[in-house]
């Protein structure tokens, strides 16, 4: 694994805007941020893209993207909670949060929270403090989809 596959988008509800955006004609990092409510020059723009991305729901090339079939379904879908169920199903594929689930689902008794940050921290290929950063963001995803 590398940093980029430890997510810098912190808000999973603003990651699921990300195909919308795309399918409505919003293309650019910077038109995904106004289209998601950010406002970063396109850093943060980029970050939502990236995770996006990672899930399979969008391509990009030069800075344009595209919905991917799957993320054609995802728009399809008609609310949130599906969303955040079509996302967490996705996780199973990613490596780490499918390393991630197989944790947190094999181990008795289950592992708590600092012995989830742990895991992670272990396993982030950069410096502790960015870690830990990024690990805030990891337990959102993890609480929003109810793994944990």
């Amino acid at each position: 694994m590398d940093t980029s596959d430890f997510l810098q988008a912190d808000d999973i509800y603003k990651v699921i805007l990300v195909p919308s955006a795309v399918d409505k004609g919003f293309k650019t990092d910077d038109e995904i941020e106004k289209f998601i409510g950010v406002d970063s020059a396109g850093r943060q723009g980029r970050y939502y893209r990236l995770a996006a991305e990672k899930f399979g729901l969008v391509f990009n090339e030069n800075n344009l993207s595209t919905l991917t079939v799957e993320g054609q379904n995802f728009v399809a879908l008609e609310d949130n909670s599906s969303k955040i169920n079509f996302i967490a199903n996705i996780m199973h594929r990613t490596e780490l949060f499918s390393q991630a689930i197989k944790y947190l689902g094999g181990a008795n008794p289950k592992p708590s929270l600092t012995d989830l940050k742990d895991w992670f921290v272990q396993r982030y290929p950069g410096s502790e403090n960015t870690a830990e950063r990024r690990f805030s963001t990891f337990e959102k995803y993890l609480r929003a989809t109810r793994f944990i």
